[in-house]
């Protein structure tokens, strides 16, 4: 089975999110997707569900959650946790493998959920209505979807490109730290970001390491995004700048749409 984008970093993956939000509070966004899956009154499906960061604490608060992702890996680590977890909190959960381009489930849910920038991952606007076609498909009538992308900036795309360092975080399975950069480059025309990922350690005997993972994220500006909703059958309620609901501005970093199902 080829490859997908996130197997390769799955490892790291809970290490850089936990330190994203440690160092960035407006960016802590579990709370917020909790308090939405406590008001949606019904099940919530996460698309993108990685090991489980979101998914797991709404699990937590008794509401039953289904969690796809195309990553066997990501899905490895999420299925560890959810072995881990006391029962009233496993039996909330489900996991499964799939490409949210092209996924059918044979039910619907209140709430849909795509968080952390992943919708971003689809890079052509074909991808990205085949995704919010399949959301609304699996939607509740008058079911809600929060999508999060990041809020480009003119000042940082005119750079064309950017270095990057990301800070560390301690690799508990082989007691170093590990450091990260990054090495940026925006495609103006296509509307995309290329990023090359360092991860670089010394190991116990000295040795050093380096990993380099690549990816593309397409980014789309607040009118471009709420068009495409709604040509997808949904209608924006709100666009906030941060996960504590403050709106959203140009400078605020994230756009976050909470859209209905019309």
């Amino acid at each position: 089975m080829k490859e997908a984008l996130f197997d390769r970093v799955a490892r790291f993956y809970d290490y850089e999110t936990q330190a994203f939000t440690r160092d960035i509070p407006l960016y802590n966004d579990v709370p917020f997707y909790v308090e939405y899956a406590g008001e949606c009154k019904g099940e919530v499906l996460e698309l993108a569900c990685g090991t489980g960061r979101v998914l797991i604490p709404i699990a937590a608060h008794g509401i039953p959650i289904t969690g796809l992702d195309a990553s066997a890996e990501m899905l490895l680590i999420a299925e560890k946790k959810k072995k881990t977890s006391p029962d009233e909190i496993a039996r909330q959960i489900t996991l499964v493998q799939g490409d949210m381009k092209k996924f059918d489930l044979k039910r619907t849910y209140r709430l849909i959920i795509v968080a952390f920038r992943s919708f971003q991952c689809l890079l052509t606007k074909a991808d990205q209505r085949a995704c919010l076609t399949c959301i609304n498909k699996h939607l509740d009538q008058d079911g809600v979807l929060l999508l999060d992308l990041f809020a480009p900036r003119h000042d940082l795309l005119a750079q064309r490109t950017r270095s990057l360092y990301l800070g560390k975080f301690y690799y508990e399975e082989e007691g170093v730290h590990v450091t990260r950069r990054a090495e940026d480059t925006y495609d103006l025309a296509a509307q995309t970001l290329h990023e090359d990922r360092f991860y670089e350690w010394t190991d116990k005997q000295g040795t050093f390491h380096r990993e380099v993972w690549s990816f593309d994220l397409a980014y789309l500006f607040r009118n471009e995004a709420e068009l495409l909703l709604e040509a997808c059958g949904f209608s924006v309620e709100d666009v906030f700048g941060d996960f504590k609901k403050n709106p959203y501005d140009y400078f605020s970093g994230e756009q976050i749409f909470v859209a209905r199902k019309t």
